[in-house]
């Protein structure tokens, strides 16, 4: 896609050293962009990872889009993503943020990955029209929402979203948890779950329900204190980073031990 339909440059796809033997792939939320993970993957990269990001179908350019899509195309854009890394050699590490976040569960069940990594990832919503989506599948309204306010640190340079409801796409989100809760048993790679406590749009539950009910005999969970949804630009930015690295190279050494063994 040319950066000239996105919503700004900084929601474009992007890789940085996909050449690199550990590579982590990021999927974005529902209606956000590879935008609020920029902060993160140079963090990553700093740590010797490689990062790429792929634009979900939909995503990035206008709210509108996002009514002719759904998560047949999201799950299928975030599988080619993770066939790529495997393609080129790398091992691979499954990372997602809000509904990347499910995303990243799903694939955990079917690719070789060698870690698994959920941010602010839903199983349950302060939205109440999710349950009551699949009602509304195919309307073409858009509920205009204000902005958020952002606490002071904030990385709002980085925040490139939809502001706003799609009614009709919600249905798909809703398909997405549901398929991730059920599918959460069958994950056994090492998997952290970070989760903040003042998250106003995912309940902050859904961080214990995806820790208790995770298949992964090696799991952490990390609360947040400070950070918003967007944990990845807020106050805790760099603490996401420092815990995502401490768990990628758990993970490594795992692999490292039992590729000996």
């Amino acid at each position: 896609m040319e950066t000239t339909d996105l919503l700004h440059p900084l929601a474009a796809a992007f890789a940085l050293h996909p050449d690199r033997e550990d590579v982590v792939l990021l999927l974005h939320g529902w209606t956000g962009s590879p935008s609020h993970f920029r902060l993160l993957a140079d963090d990553l990269v700093a740590a010797g990872y490689g990062v790429t990001v792929p634009l979900l179908p939909g995503h990035g350019t206008s709210i509108e889009e996002l009514l002719h899509v759904g998560w047949r195309d999201w799950l299928r854009t975030a599988a080619e993503a993770a066939d790529d890394v495997l393609a080129s050699g790398a091992r691979l590490h499954l990372g997602g943020l809000s509904m990347g976040g499910l995303l990243a569960i799903l694939l955990a069940t079917s690719f070789e990955a060698s870690s698994l990594t959920t941010l602010n990832t839903p199983m349950r919503t302060f939205e109440w029209r999710v349950r009551f989506s699949p009602l509304v599948k195919g309307s073409s309204r858009v509920i205009e929402e204000p902005p958020p306010d952002r606490a002071a640190g904030f990385a709002e340079d980085y925040d490139w979203g939809y502001e706003g409801t799609p009614i009709g796409s919600v249905a798909d989100l809703y398909v997405l948890m549901r398929a991730a809760r059920k599918a959460l048993p069958r994950v056994t790679v090492p998997t952290l779950v970070v989760q903040s406590h003042a998250d106003q749009t995912v309940r902050p539950v859904s961080g214990s329900i995806i820790y208790d009910n995770v298949g992964a005999p090696r799991r952490r969970l990390v609360w947040l204190t400070e950070s918003s949804h967007m944990a990845t630009l807020d106050v805790e930015r760099h603490e996401v980073g420092v815990q995502m690295v401490r768990h990628l190279r758990d993970a490594q050494g795992l692999a490292s031990l039992e590729a000996e063994t």
